[in-house]
């Protein structure tokens, strides 16, 4: 037995060495993981977890490569510890299960949120984004450190090191620092040379003291001497030194708004830069006017017809050739002739201080003529540049605007028909908040009409809702979350953005077409017949489409910017809620710099209470598990549930999906029966009508029985009620998308889910056991969209 022990410690060889490989590892990636410093104000909030777990992985990994333990086992149990690690840094708990996980979930969609709605640096005054870089981190120092140590392939980590500094490079002004890239890049070549000398070690033993030593000499020393690591530090400095003296040409294709610059107006993205210039104080000239209009007002900028629950773009444009800005041009389309009609003429001149791809015009109008190749959309009736180097900047045009009388009889506010407008414009998100859908109802609870109803919804955000216009303590964004906040009872504070915003979803929940404009609101008179529109005056407001007037524009924003509302708005009506939901009740409005004395508000800087159903609690009211658990019986039982996670995950993400879906819109079943159709195996058709996807899924129906077939047989007269349910689903869908919105809500809908689920259970029965199998434990619905 004594002579037993030496000869399995030279068989695993010392430790020392072994430790070394995983240290560097995880140092190299932790450093390469210092270059994320640039989104987040206090950088301690991510990289700090990131250490603690980096010395885990190390010692763990290193010990369990030590003993010799299989590959396939050293990486389970590193990915195990570090889902265990970030479980608790996130919730406080260890097992990221039931409540815990649901409580991960929406920590990182909060983080996600906060990332796209937020330019870096990102502090801590709104939903903090450090569990996505924790999350993110984790992934890659295992990635790292398997890749490196466990499976001995250094160059193909050196493709997750280079992973860590896309995103900064790509979306940060500065990119990663040069002290990040200077530690990740010694470490990668150490950690070459390391993975070569053991290569070199295997031909025989090294010549010379201390050759059985764990520190075999410096590494960095020895690569310093090889020629390759010579090489490598050459190209390290050269990829320092080399961008320093090459000129670079600014390319802003993301345009985060940032607000840094040289003190022009830019508009790209006309709701981001809109607030950015708004906030920057100082009141700066943009356009000059001269013209026979007694009171000009509102110039649009840009027309906003897309929502999808993040935020407002322009969408996809037509932009025709021919529909150019160099004479008459049409008037809206929906217009009808009967409406009164008088012409302004006006003479513009922007200045150098606006950068704009939108030239700004009067709306509507019947004429213009602008140097360069500006085009109008005929749907929106907004001109884009159509050259890359086109802008506004010192350009001068002419043009004729059309001031409209709609009178006050209501007679050209005609509910829109089928096919007036485009989807885009009646296009709601799924993820739209419950709160919001609810509201919209109950604000103009007794309207008769889409007009009607607009007016309500106008009358409450300026009067009846309590809210407060206050730039300073408004919300950044216009996303769900933002919204859902800003309409809270204690929120309702914002700007125009929130305003325009609020009201053009709520409108499309009401089935009102609707869509979101950008421009200026009312110039400053400084000479006969001469006005100046400033940066100060930048604004954005909702335009609803009606039948014989077109789109037009309503003002929600309060009249602590807004003072009038266009006259056709002043109608009386009947009808609406004074304060549903409990919001405040008196309406007031601060202007910029001024302090707002309405209720309590959650402000930029606070998530404001949200009313949600009763009964429904979040993780973080769960309580998680002892710190104090012994770590072998918790890594045992993670082990355990990763084993059961690996096969049973997929299944219960669908098994969720389905359940949500059948709960949803016809919209929401018919995704959930291509998700099926796909987990069975069976070729959906791509690109074809629920009409035509439905014509060809009635092949493939079988009626459910306790003992399928092997063969099951198929079509639709084996399984007659499956296809009559199919038939009224794809009716039901085909209602939801392409009738009136308005019609939608009084369908008969409570057969939808019913009529889905036999469906599904009929495509299930069509297939042979194997698929039905394969369907269950491997749908490959969770990975194809």
């Amino acid at each position: 037995m004594t002579s037993a022990s030496p000869t399995i410690t030279n068989r695993r060889g010392p430790f020392g060495p072994v430790l070394l490989l995983g240290v560097v590892a995880v140092l190299t990636t932790w450093a390469a993981l210092t270059a994320w410093r640039g989104f987040v104000e206090m950088p301690g909030s991510y990289l700090r977890p990131l250490a603690v777990l980096a010395a885990l992985l190390a010692l763990s990994g290193a010990g369990l490569r030590w003993s010799g333990a299989p590959r396939w086992l050293t990486t389970l149990v590193q990915v195990v510890l570090a889902t265990v690690f970030v479980t608790h840094q996130i919730t406080g708990s260890l097992l990221p299960v039931g409540a815990t996980a649901t409580e991960i979930w929406q920590s990182l969609e909060a983080s996600v949120r906060t990332a796209r709605q937020y330019a870096a640096p990102i502090g801590d005054r709104v939903a903090p984004v450090w569990p996505l870089l924790v999350v993110a981190g984790a992934v890659v120092l295992v990635l790292v450190e398997t890749l490196a140590c466990t499976l001995r392939r250094v160059p193909a980590a050196g493709l997750g090191l280079l992973a860590v500094y896309a995103l900064p490079s790509g979306v940060l002004d500065g990119g990663p620092d040069a002290l990040s890239f200077l530690g990740a890049a010694g470490g990668f070549l150490v950690l070459l040379h390391l993975e070569s000398r053991e290569h070199l070690l295997r031909w025989g033993r090294t010549v010379g003291p201390q050759q059985d030593s764990m520190w075999r000499g410096n590494p960095v020393r020895e690569a310093m001497r090889a020629g390759a690591g010579r090489i490598g530090i050459t190209a390290t400095a050269l990829a320092l030194v080399v961008p320093l003296l090459l000129p670079t040409v600014g390319v802003n294709v993301l345009d985060l708004g940032t607000g840094k610059g040289n003190g022009d107006i830019r508009i790209r993205k006309p709701i981001a830069d809109m607030r950015r210039d708004l906030e920057r104080g100082e009141d700066v000239p943009l356009v000059r006017l001269r013209t026979d209009d007694p009171s000009p007002s509102y110039l649009r900028i840009s027309v906003l017809n897309r929502y999808t629950g993040d935020e407002w773009s322009s969408g996809d444009r037509d932009v025709a050739r021919d529909d150019r800005a160099d004479g008459s041009v049409p008037l809206p389309r929906g217009l009808s002739e009967d409406v009164r009609r008088t012409t302004f003429d006006y003479d513009a001149t922007v200045s150098e201080q606006l950068d704009s791809t939108w030239l700004p015009t009067q709306y509507p109008i019947s004429a213009v003529d602008a140097p360069g190749d500006w085009r109008y959309d005929p749907s929106t009736m907004d001109f884009l540049a159509a050259d890359d180097g086109l802008d506004t900047r010192g350009v001068s045009y002419t043009m004729t605007g059309v001031a409209l009388d709609f009178g006050t009889d209501r007679s050209f506010f005609r509910d829109s028909r089928t096919g007036d407008v485009s989807e885009e414009v009646l296009h709601v998100p799924s993820t739209v908040p419950p709160l919001v859908r609810n509201l919209a109802r109950d604000v103009t609870s007794g309207a008769t009409t889409d007009y009607e109803r607009a007016l309500l919804l106008q009358r409450w955000f300026r009067q009846d809702g309590g809210f407060t216009y206050d730039l300073q303590k408004a919300p950044k964004g216009t996303g769900n979350q933002t919204l859902e906040g800003f309409l809270a009872r204690n929120g309702r504070v914002g700007y125009c953005e929130q305003f325009a915003s609020a009201m053009a979803v709520m409108a499309r929940v009401l089935g009102i077409p609707a869509r979101v404009a950008v421009g200026f609101l009312q110039p400053d008179q400084t000479g006969t017949h001469t006005w100046v529109y400033s940066s100060h005056d930048l604004h954005a407001w909702p335009e609803l489409y009606f039948a014989g007037s077109g789109w037009v524009r309503f003002e929600p924003t309060p009249s602590g910017r807004v003072q009038e509302v266009p006259a056709y708005t002043r109608v009386p009506v009947d009808g609406g809620s004074d304060d549903p939901r409990g919001g405040p009740t008196n309406a007031t409005s601060a202007g910029p710099g001024a302090s707002g004395t309405a209720a309590p508000s959650a402000g930029p800087n606070r998530r404001p209470e949200i009313d949600r159903d009763p009964g429904t609690a979040t993780g973080a009211d769960q309580g998680g598990l002892p710190l104090p658990v012994l770590i072998g019986g918790a890594v045992v039982l993670v082990l355990l549930l990763a084993g059961i996670a690996a096969l049973g995950g997929p299944t219960a993400v669908r098994t969720r999906g389905r359940r949500t879906r059948l709960a949803g819109s016809p919209d929401d079943v018919w995704r959930e029966v291509r998700a099926t159709a796909i987990d069975l195996g069976l070729p959906w058709p791509a690109g074809r009508s629920p009409r035509e996807s439905g014509a060809f899924l009635l092949g493939h129906l079988a009626t459910p029985t306790d003992r399928p077939a092997e063969r099951p047989r198929t079509g639709p007269e084996a399984a007659p009620e499956a296809a009559d349910a199919l038939e009224r689903l794809v009716l039901a869908v085909e209602h939801a998308r392409y009738a009136r919105p308005g019609a939608v809500a009084t369908l008969e809908r409570t057969s939808v889910a019913e009529d889905g689920a036999l469906v599904l259970a009929a495509l299930e029965a069509g297939v042979t056991p194997r698929a039905r199998r394969r369907a269950r434990w491997v749908p490959m619905s969770v990975w194809r969209r």
